[in-house]
């Protein structure tokens, strides 16, 4: 009996020590709502997981920020606190935040941003949103951008906080995103 019990606790550890290099080790619990990180001062916010539905945030004078600890609630925020922009329309999911119908380099009328699209001239610059495809789409701040990467920040995304993408070159010089899940970004107008 003395080595069964060893020796299972000994196939738990290696088990669970082979296991933690797929997972966040070491483990760090969080609470919903709790914070995570921060940029400028504007603090992300840990929402559990992606469909985590925890109510919806307002400012004082009533101006909708978004369902709590999404990612289209820390853009939102993040622009009011930094900029003093309320965005014009307050409907549509991430994905939503990008119009196809304006060209590239022209105003948003419901974001009340400049709005680029990937693979054109221009690269996203610090504080832009960027702006991702697929089913509700996802939406992400610009820390900072050279020639070769994109590094963002973003709540909603488990515990993973900042991520960074990979910029190419084409040949007709337009930069573009590897991640071909970009659609584009949105920029304050100087």
């Amino acid at each position: 009996m003395r080595i069964v019990i060893p020796l299972s606790f000994s196939v738990v550890a290696v088990i669970f020590a082979s296991l933690s290099y797929h997972f966040d080790f070491p483990f760090q619990y969080y609470e919903l709502g709790e914070e995570l990180d921060s940029f400028n001062d504007v603090p992300i916010y840990y929402n559990g997981t992606s469909a985590g539905i925890h109510g919806v945030n307002y400012t004082d004078d009533g101006y909708l920020l978004g369902v709590k600890w999404q990612c289209v609630e820390f853009v939102r925020r993040y622009y009011l606190e930094i900029y003093g922009h309320k965005m014009l329309s307050d409907l549509g999911n991430a994905v939503d935040y990008y119009d196809e119908s304006v060209p590239n380099g022209e105003f948003n009328s419901s974001r009340g941003l400049i709005q680029f699209k990937n693979n054109g001239a221009s690269m996203p610059s610090s504080g832009d949103v960027l702006v991702f495809a697929g089913g509700y789409g996802h939406v992400a701040i610009v820390i900072s951008a050279n020639r070769s990467t994109v590094e963002i920040i973003q709540q909603n995304v488990n515990k993973k906080s900042r991520d960074e993408i990979t910029i190419g070159k084409s040949i007709q010089g337009r930069y573009f995103q590897t991640d071909s899940s970009v659609l584009g970004w949105l920029r304050i107008s100087p």
